[in-house]
């Protein structure tokens, strides 16, 4: 059975780690159709996708079709499944959270959004893109397309992001009562500014980076139990446990790490 998988990632040049997590690309050939296990991770992607053509399966009975080239997937339930044909050619720009609400405006309808329609303006960044054949000359043309569409400075973005990095930081083990005495906030106000900036509450973010740190730590503590590895991130209740990790991936811990989605082997040894 043929399968042959090509993956890169890079970080962003230091002038725009502001707005930019990381950069990737995936490349699959297979004599088969390929199916994908999509986790939640709290940042959203500019989502470049060669072959226009899959399906997206959410929340176990819902599916979209895909018939876009310039996408991202915008408050969908999990678990998300996408299906594609036999070859994938997949390049990603991860934004910064606390720009998910400027680059994906949070009042958008959920699903599947169409990116060329929105960033119009942009179409020949967008195009040079495509038109890269080798990763670095995307990386290159990606961060020009950054370069052209990253907001100005702003104090409630620049909360966001301390917000996001104290969550970071404390690999989701922290309250949001912690986080309004740290910032000096009544909750109320602080999850309001957050949820404009990263388009989620600062209790699911909270949870999702618990969740994707868990998931890392395991990855490279194979020799740790499920349970060991809840121990550690603070779960004394395996119930709680798998509540919380099927909320972020649809998947029940065992089932996820048995059968690892792509994208994340590049989480091995960080």
């Amino acid at each position: 059975m043929k399968k042959e998988i090509k993956f890169e990632s890079a970080f962003p040049s230091p002038d725009l780690s502001y707005f930019i997590k990381e950069i990737f690309y995936l490349h699959v050939d297979s004599d088969h159709e390929q199916t994908m296990v999509a986790i939640d991770d709290g940042c959203y992607d500019f989502m470049f996708y060669k072959e226009k053509h899959a399906t997206l399966t959410y929340q176990h009975t819902h599916s979209v079709k895909i018939n876009n080239r310039f996408l991202t997937v915008h408050q969908l339930n999990p678990p998300l499944h996408y299906r594609f044909g036999n070859s994938v050619s997949y390049f990603g720009i991860k934004a910064q959270p606390w720009l998910n609400g400027f680059f994906f405006p949070g009042h958008l309808d959920k699903g599947v959004l169409d990116l060329e329609q929105i960033y119009q303006a942009q179409q020949e960044e967008v195009q040079a893109v495509f038109d890269s054949t080798s990763f670095q000359e995307k990386i290159q043309r990606a961060e020009e397309f950054i370069a052209k569409i990253k907001p100005a400075y702003s104090e409630n973005m620049d909360l966001t992001k301390q917000l996001c990095e104290e969550i970071y930081a404390k690999q989701g083990m922290v309250t949001v009562y912690e986080l309004a005495d740290k910032f000096g906030h009544n909750r109320q106000l602080l999850n309001k500014i957050f949820k404009a900036h990263v388009n989620y509450t600062l209790k699911q973010f909270i949870i999702t980076v618990r969740i994707m740190s868990l998931a890392k730590f395991k990855i490279n503590t194979p020799h740790y139990s499920l349970t060991e590895v809840a121990h550690e991130f603070g779960y004394f209740d395996q119930a709680h446990f798998n509540y919380d990790f099927k909320r972020i991936s649809g998947i029940a811990p065992k089932a996820f790490f048995n059968n690892l989605p792509p994208f994340f082997h590049r989480h091995r040894n960080l």
